[in-house]
């Protein structure tokens, strides 16, 4: 699927449900090549139009869209976005924008 991004750099948030076990692994490995793991089931991380089109090839390649889920919210900006935090972080992140 073509989704239409924005030119530059973007931060991603991405959060996913992966019906099948076996499956799972092959997500994550794909999604540490781009992005930043912050907690079960969730990745963030900054991405050009040319590494998001990629992760979303090479996810789609991995998963079944009839069983799995995968949604990505996105923030041009930083000042768009802020992030709290209740209870532990379960992957300190050093950099946030």
């Amino acid at each position: 699927m073509k989704f239409i991004v924005p030119e530059g750099k973007v931060f991603y948030i991405a959060v996913y449900d992966i019906a099948n076990e076996r499956r799972l692994p092959k997500v994550l490995k794909v999604f540490r090549k781009y992005m930043t793991w912050v907690q079960n089931s969730a990745f963030e991380g900054e991405l050009n139009s040319k590494q998001f089109h990629a992760l979303v090839n090479e996810l789609e390649k991995v998963i079944k869209k009839e069983e799995d889920s995968i949604i990505f919210y996105h923030a041009e900006e930083q000042k768009h976005i802020g992030k709290k935090i209740i209870g532990i972080e379960k992957n300190e992140i050093i950099k946030f924008f």
